[in-house]
């Protein structure tokens, strides 16, 4: 949405392919729907080694950047370079859900990337026997990907980084959300082609979307899979107060 419809450069994933991603010099690649990245690649260890070696964040290339790895991508800003986060919350259990459902049918599922064992198992079963993972917001913002056992502490600590570093945006209220975003970082439609764009994806067109059977709440997979996201429950919760709040503070509504 922010490549395609305002047109703003991107860092993430998608720019670091092929032999541009080697390559010693950064540059932006124009690809289809006149979405722009730079060639990097900031979801890796290694891709973020090499967007920082080749100073991405001074050489002004990117507007944003997208990374599943905050602390390491933290690195790449400077004193005179510095970042601003945003992130958009979803509640534990759909946000689950739609992960299992969209692995399940895009590699599961598929020939090359089948898995006999999770191809056709059901999300319950796959929570009750353990397969899935717990508390991945709570442990993304606390750079605890492998802990065994999350803490309180734990939870604190995540809770502290949004407070003090995060501008928080809640998917269930994405047309606010986004009209915040567009407010802070001043990321504006430049003409009308742009704001139908913008507002067509943010109503009904959402890039994301992913169709998949829903959780009823109360249901027994809906229980395995809170019981696994104790700490991301309360910590969207949370992230529900200081959306109020940086609204209040923020935007003076």
């Amino acid at each position: 949405l922010l490549g395609s419809c305002l047109h703003l450069t991107l860092a993430a994933d998608a720019g670091g392919g092929g032999r541009d991603g080697q390559e010693e010099v950064l540059k932006v690649l124009r690809f289809s729907h006149q979405v722009s990245y730079v060639n990097v690649d900031t979801s890796t260890h290694q891709g973020i080694s090499r967007a920082k070696n080749l100073n991405l964040a001074s050489s002004g290339l990117a507007d944003v950047v997208i990374s599943p790895l905050l602390h390491e991508a933290s690195s790449l800003f400077t004193p005179t370079r510095r970042g601003r986060m945003f992130t958009i919350f979803r509640h534990p259990v759909e946000r689950a859900a739609s992960l299992f459902y969209f692995i399940q049918e895009s590699q599961w599922q598929q020939p090359g990337t089948r898995n006999d064992q999770f191809a056709h198992i059901t999300i319950e079963q796959f929570y009750k026997d353990g397969f899935a993972e717990n508390n991945w917001m709570t442990r993304f913002l606390t750079n605890e990907l492998a802990k065994e056992e999350l803490t309180e502490n734990d939870l604190d600590i995540a809770k502290e980084v949004l407070r003090q570093k995060c501008l928080v945006g809640l998917l269930e209220e994405k047309g606010e959300t986004f009209e915040r975003i567009q407010t802070y970082f001043g990321w504006r439609p430049k003409n009308e082609e742009e704001q139908d764009c913008f507002e067509k994806k943010v109503e009904w067109a959402w890039p994301m979307k992913h169709k998949h059977p829903e959780i009823e709440e109360g249901s027994r997979a809906w229980r395995l899979i809170l019981a696994a996201n104790k700490f991301d429950l309360r910590l969207f919760e949370y992230a529900r107060e200081l959306f109020i709040e940086q609204g209040e503070k923020l935007f003076h509504q």
